[in-house]
Order: C-alpha cells, then structure tokens, then sequence
C-alpha cells in the first residue's frame, strides 16, 4: 500500500468516479483503475461496488475510507511541519513586553547571538498579557510575562529575573521627596498606565479597586518613551521596574509601602513542538544570569 494509491482512492470515493477523479488528479483512468486493483488484490477485498454507472463504497471500502483520511491527513500535518521548519530555520520570534524589552531582552540577545550569530532573533514588542495569546495561537515561537498561577498552570517556563515595581515620578513632581507612598496615597494623583494588554494595567487597577477608589488616569501607552516624556513635566507619575526607571537620572523610583515584587519568566506552550533554534534559546535562558 502506497500514499499515492491512499490519494487516488480517497480521490475516487470524493466523486464516486473514476473519470471524474482522473481529470482531478491530471492522471488517466487505466492509471487509477490499476491502483484500486492493486489495493484489492493486496487486501483480498472489494473496495468498490458498481452501481447505475457510479462506484459505491463496500463495507470494506467505507472501513478503509475512515483510516486513508486520518492518515492523510497527518501526512499533510506533518509534511506542512516540515516545511515550516525550514522556513525558520535559524530563526526565533519572541514576544516581550516594552519595559521587559528595555533592560532584560538586550542583555539576552547580546549574550545569545555572540555564541549563535547565525540564528535571527525577532523580538515582537507587545503586553504581557498579549504575549501569552501570542504563544497560544502559535504566532510567536517563545513568549516572556509576569508569572502568576495562570502561567504556572499554562506554560512550561524558565524563570529569568525578578524584578520591583515602584512609583516613578519627575523631580519637581509634589511627591518626589516621599520614602515610600501606598495606593492610597495615589489617590489624587494624576498617573500613567500601560495599555490593556499590560499585566500592569490589570495588577494596578486591581490594586486601586480593592481600597475603593477609582485611579485618575491622564494616559494610556504602550511606548516606554512617551510615558517618560510626559514623566518629565513634572504632573503625572507612573508605575516602573525599578531596573528601567535606574535608566534615567530624571527619575525618582519610590518605593511602594507594601513592596510589589514580581518574577519575569520565559514561557512556551506545553503541548506542540519547537524548533531546534528554540531549543537552544530555552537551554540558553536556563543558565542566563541577569546583570
């Protein structure tokens, strides 16, 4: 039994003819023909009865039928795998979130292109949250997010660095001198979030929603560097990692009361395979060390 007598077949049963499948196929009918026989003799059943000049199934033929499809199709399955991987050969797409990308992923991507200058990484900026969807509907190969229980659950995952969220304000902001504030304290504060696919977004609102008040919100981005720019009038504060906020001198990082620490971790779905580039990203991030 060949893939190609499976094909003809499966061909012939989807017109109950073999004329019609001949013509589909751009082979002759004798051609056909003779395979169907051979699958017959082969197995020492009919396939195949004629009635009113078109071919219907036997029992045998229907039994058969039901399994040439399953096969087929993980043929084509698989044969659509393997040319995927030959299209990303020496290529990783991860989906990082902005601040992520701002002080962790450039360190990574130094120190995996320096030993593997020949695989491309392609970093897509998005949420955290976006880039758990990212990972779900295959659109990126490897994802890195904020771990809470819904990842634990989802994701394999490789811990990376952990990191504290804290209040950032503009020097001349009224509470640039402040040791540490509360969300309470935020109240009357006019404040910049990252946009809804932030797991920020959701975490701080959170925050606000079970003391009771309601955050004054003046902007929504997903840009690292807008939020610092309207940081630097001095009105508005916004909740950083402190490693991006270090970045700028014009920054004050104030710590929150009830400190937030969160862990960043590289995620990739439990069920699929991965490509050897992402093998190796995975083996890499395993042993990479955050400075």
């Amino acid at each position: 039994m060949k893939l190609l007598q499976m094909r003809y077949f499966q061909t012939v049963c989807r017109y109950g003819s073999i004329t019609k499948a001949a013509n589909e196929l751009f082979v002759s009918q004798p051609t056909i023909s003779f395979c169907i026989k051979e699958l017959e003799t082969e197995f020492g059943v009919k396939l195949f009865h004629r009635r009113h000049n078109r071919l219907q199934l036997t029992v045998e033929g229907e039994y058969f039928l039901d399994k040439v499809k399953s096969i087929l199709q993980s043929v084509d399955t698989l044969t659509s795998q393997m040319k995927d991987m030959g299209r990303n050969l020496n290529h990783v797409k991860i989906a990082v979130p902005a601040m992520i990308s701002t002080f962790l992923f450039p360190q990574m991507f130094h120190a995996f292109t320096k030993n593997n200058p020949n695989v491309e990484l392609e970093m897509l900026e998005t949420g955290s949250l976006q880039a758990r969807t990212l990972v779900d509907a295959n659109s990126v190969d490897l994802g890195i997010t904020i771990l809470d229980s819904a990842v634990e659950d989802s994701y394999n995952i490789v811990p990376l660095v952990s990191t504290e969220l804290v209040f950032c304000v503009n020097k001349a902001h009224p509470l640039a001198n402040k040791r540490s504030v509360s969300f309470k304290d935020l109240a009357d504060q006019h404040l910049i979030l990252f946009k809804a696919d932030s797991y920020q977004n959701i975490f701080i609102k959170s925050a606000f929603a079970d003391l009771g008040i309601e955050p004054k919100i003046s902007l929504y981005s997903s840009q690292l560097y807008t939020v610092k720019k309207f940081l630097a009038y001095g009105n508005v504060g916004a909740f950083l990692y402190r490693q991006v906020a270090e970045m700028d001198n014009d920054l004050v990082c104030i710590p929150l009361e009830q400190p937030i620490i969160q862990d960043i971790v590289l995620i990739w779905k439990k069920s699929g395979s991965l490509y050897s580039d992402s093998e190796n990203f995975i083996q890499f991030a395993k042993h990479f060390k955050y400075e």
